[in-house]
């Protein structure tokens, strides 16, 4: 193979500076696009999904509009930062580098980029949906031991270590899948 093949083929395939900066391009593009659009947008693609398994593993009755649903009397509302945008941003930035650096051709790269966003999407529906119901049982401890004002710190702390729970495992995935296929 000659030094102008090889640097064809290893620019073709990815890697390297520009791979990580188009997957960060990813992320960006798409998590500025979300902020921008309307909850009405929002909330049926990524909070109706979520709070609708989380109501049912509770057999609780979904309200809407609002998305409330309501536990041994507690009520509990998603609301859009509880839509979990800039956790698909970040699944979909990992994805794509992973796209990105697949060896094949250009229009499977280019399929791949599309299927993307809607694994990307279901990542994020199952990791909030997670999320939502370990939320009652840890609402239900604060309110056992601690004052209500202390909801809001275990709400951030369960979210958390879902999310990054969740994405170290997509993660390594990840990593596991392109040792074996490079």
């Amino acid at each position: 193979m000659t030094r102008e093949n090889f640097s064809r083929q290893a620019a073709f395939r990815g890697g390297g500076a520009w791979a990580y900066a188009l997957a960060g391009g990813v992320v960006a593009a798409v998590c500025g696009l979300l902020r921008a659009l309307p909850d009405a947008f929002i909330m049926p693609v990524f909070g109706r999904v979520p709070a609708e398994l989380a109501a049912r593993y509770f057999n609780a009755e979904l309200q809407t509009p609002g998305l409330v649903f309501s536990v041994r009397g507690i009520a509990y509302e998603l609301v859009r930062p509880c839509a979990a945008t800039d956790f698909f941003s970040m699944v979909a930035g990992l994805f794509a580098y992973v796209v990105i650096e697949w060896r094949g051709s250009l229009s499977l790269k280019c399929a791949g980029l599309l299927a993307v966003f809607p694994a990307a999407w279901l990542a994020t529906l199952f990791t909030n949906t997670l999320r939502i119901i370990l939320l009652v049982p840890a609402r239900a401890m604060v309110y056992s031991y601690f004052s209500e004002r202390a909801y809001g710190v275990v709400q951030q702390g369960v979210g958390t270590v879902v999310f990054l729970t969740v994405f170290t495992v997509l993660w390594m995935g990840v990593r596991h899948v392109k040792r074996k296929t490079s």
